[in-house]
C-alpha cells in the first residue's frame, strides 16, 4: 500500500471502524492497492465467517484484488539427493533402495523393530487441537493394537498432548515413538524415513511439511483445507489413471474419516505397490520451489503498480 500526505483527504474513518475501535489490519485490508496469502484456497476460506476472523465480510469486498500464492519449498535445504542428514541420499531414480535404507535407519535410531514392510506414518509440527491432534490421538489409541503400523512423531505444544504422547510411547514403545522437542536434522530423517506424513490439520493457511514429504517420496494423507488441497491429489482411479494422484485426503473433520483415510492409504501401501510407486513418483516430480512462486509474487505486484495508479488518476493524482 502506498499513500501520499494528499491521500489523507480520501480516508473514510467508517472504513477504519471495527466494532466502535480501530483495526488497523482492517484499515490495510481496505486501503492496501493489492492483497496476498499464502495459497489460493485459503484466500477463499478467510472470506467465510468460519475463517475469516470477523472480517470475513471486508475481505469479500476486496476480492477483486485478493491473490492465494503457495509458498515455495526450499529445496536447496530439503531435497533428498543432497540430503546431509540422511543415511543415504536419493533421487527420483533411486528413492527405494535409498528410502529403505533411511527407513531402517529411522527404526533404529527411534528404537522401533526394523521392519520394512510395517509402514511408517510420521508427523512433524506443533502439537495442538488446529493440527487435529485431537483426532489422531484416538486413532493412535486404537491402532497401537490393532494395527501393524509404526508411529514417528516430533513435536512441541499442549502439555496435554505432550503428556498423552509420552504415555502411548511408554505403552507402546515398539509401536510409537514421540520425540517431545524441536529437532530440525531429526525432521529431516522423519521425511526421507517414513512411507507416510498425516496432516490433519483443522486450517492451514499453507503448509510446508506436505511439500517437503513429497519430494522425500513420504505420500502425504491430509486434510482438505487450505495450502494442503491445492498441493496434494488426493488418489482415486480417476487420478491414478490420468498420473496426478499424489496421496490421499479427506474433508470431514471427524475421527472416523480420518482413520477411514489413513486406513486407505496402508491398504494401498500392503496391497497395491504399483499404485503406490506411482504416488511416490508423481510426488518426487513435483515442482514446489520458489520459482513459480516468486513469478506470482511479480505479477500481482504489477498488479497492484497498475491498480494504484489507474486510482490515483481517479482521484485527480499525476
Amino acid at each position: 500500500m502506498l499513500l501520499t500526505g494528499l491521500d489523507w483527504k480520501y480516508f473514510n474513518l467508517h472504513q477504519m471502524e471495527f466494532y466502535g475501535k480501530l483495526n488497523l489490519l482492517k484499515t490495510g485490508i481496505v486501503f492496501a492497492d493489492w492483497l496476498t496469502t499464502v495459497s489460493p484456497t485459503y484466500a477463499k476460506e478467510i472470506q467465510t465467517e468460519a475463517l475469516g476472523c470477523g472480517l470475513d465480510g471486508v475481505l469479500r469486498q476486496r476480492s477483486e484484488h485478493l491473490t492465494g500464492i503457495v509458498n515455495g519449498a526450499d529445496y536447496n535445504v530439503w531435497n533428498p539427493a543432497t540430503d546431509p542428514h540422511i543415511a543415504v541420499q536419493y533421487d527420483p531414480s533411486s528413492w527405494q533402495p535409498g528410502k529403505a535404507a533411511c527407513k531402517a535407519a529411522l527404526q533404529r535410531e527411534l528404537g522401533l523393530p526394523e521392519s520394512p514392510r510395517t509402514p511408517i506414518i510420521a508427523q512433524i509440527g506443533r502439537l495442538s487441537e488446529q493440527k487435529g491432534w485431537d483426532l489422531v490421538i484416538e486413532v493412535l489409541r486404537r491402532w497401537a493394537t490393532e494395527m501393524d503400523v509404526q508411529w514417528a512423531i516430533l513435536g512441541t505444544g499442549e502439555p496435554y498432548y505432550h503428556e498423552a504422547l509420552g504415555q502411548l510411547s511408554r505403552e507402546f514403545p515398539f509401536r510409537i515413538a514421540a520425540r517431545l522437542e524441536f529437532s530440525d536434522p531429526l525432521a529431516h530423517r522423519m521425511e526421507a524415513g517414513a512411507d507416510i506424513f498425516l496432516m490433519p490439520s483443522r486450517y492451514e493457511p499453507c503448509g510446508l511439511n506436505q511439500l517437503y514429504s513429497l519430494k522425500y517420496g513420504a505420500v502425504p494423507v491430509v486434510r482438505a483445507t487450505g495450502g494442503l488441497v491445492d498441493t496434494v491429489t488426493d488418489m482415486t482411479p480417476e487420478t491414478l489413471a490420468q498420473g496426478t494422484a499424489t496421496g490421499f485426503s479427506f474433508e470431514a473433520l471427524s475421527t472416523s474419516v480420518l482413520e477411514a483415510t489413513l486406513r486407505r492409504a496402508v491398504e494401498t501401501y500392503w496391497q497395491n505397490e504399483g499404485a503406490w510407486r506411482q504416488l511416490i513418483m508423481t510426488g518426487m516430480q513435483q515442482d514446489w520451489s520458489w520459482t513459480a512462486s516468486a513469478q506470482r509474487y511479480v505479477e500481482a505486484y504489477a498488479s497492484a503498480c497498475r491498480r494504484h495508479q489507474e486510482e490515483r488518476q481517479r482521484l485527480g493524482h499525476r
